[in-house]
C-alpha cells in the first residue's frame, strides 16, 4: 500500500492527489471550525446550540471584503468536501465489502436522506415564521432565530440546525448515489 499523498505519475493519480488534498484541508477546516465553535460557547457561555458558529463572519469582512463566510459554512462545506473525497478515495474498498452490507447502506443513505430532508423542511418551515413574526415586531436577525423544540433549555439556532441537516441531506443523498452506482457498475462486469 503506497500512502504517497502527491503522485502525478497518470491521470488517475492526480485524480486522487486532488481528492487526497481537499481531504486533508476539509479535516483542518472541520477540527478548527468546531474546535472554535465549541470553545467560544464555553468561554461565551452561549446556550443556544450553533449560535457561536452564525455570529461572526471568518476571516472578518474588514480584512477581506470579498471572501468571507460564517463558520457553518465553512463547516457545511468541509464536511461535504471530506465525505466526497473520502467515498472517491475508497471506491476499490467499498466495492470488496460484502454486497449485503452495501446493500443496507444503501437503505440506511435513503433513510438518512428522507429523515434530514423533512427536518430541512421543518427548520425552513419554522424559520419563516419567525422571521415574519420578527418582522412584524421591527427585531430582524435570521442569524439569532432559534427553534426551542424539543428542549426548550438548549434551543437550535436556526441557520445551524437548517445547514447541518441539509449537510446530512446532501452527504446522504450522495452516498446513496455512490453506492447504488457502484451496484450498477459492479453487475456489469459480472
Amino acid at each position: 500500500m503506497d500512502l504517497k499523498l502527491i503522485d502525478l505519475s497518470n491521470e488517475d493519480e492526480k485524480i486522487r492527489t486532488a481528492y487526497r488534498i481537499i481531504l486533508i484541508l476539509s479535516v483542518i477546516v472541520m477540527v478548527t471550525t468546531i474546535t472554535y465553535g465549541i470553545a467560544v460557547a464555553i468561554i461565551q457561555g452561549v446556550d443556544v446550540v450553533g449560535e457561536t458558529f452564525v455570529t461572526v463572519e471568518f476571516p472578518p469582512p474588514e480584512l477581506i471584503p470579498i471572501f468571507y463566510a460564517k463558520p457553518v459554512t465553512w463547516l457545511a462545506a468541509s464536511i461535504i468536501a471530506f465525505w466526497f473525497s473520502f467515498f472517491e478515495l475508497n471506491k476499490n474498498r467499498i466495492l470488496r465489502l460484502p454486497r449485503s452490507f452495501r446493500k443496507i447502506c444503501i437503505f440506511i443513505a435513503f433513510f438518512m436522506a428522507a429523515m434530514a430532508f423533512y427536518e430541512v423542511l421543518f427548520n425552513f418551515t419554522i424559520w419563516g415564521a419567525l422571521m415574519a413574526k420578527e418582522a412584524i415586531v421591527g427585531e430582524l436577525n435570521p442569524d439569532l432565530l432559534q427553534n426551542p423544540f424539543p428542549n426548550p433549555e438548549k434551543p437550535w439556532n436556526l441557520v445551524f440546525a437548517t445547514k447541518l441537516f441539509l449537510v446530512v441531506t446532501v452527504i446522504a443523498l450522495y452516498t446513496f448515489y455512490f453506492l447504488l452506482r457502484l451496484e450498477y457498475k459492479k453487475q456489469e462486469k459480472v
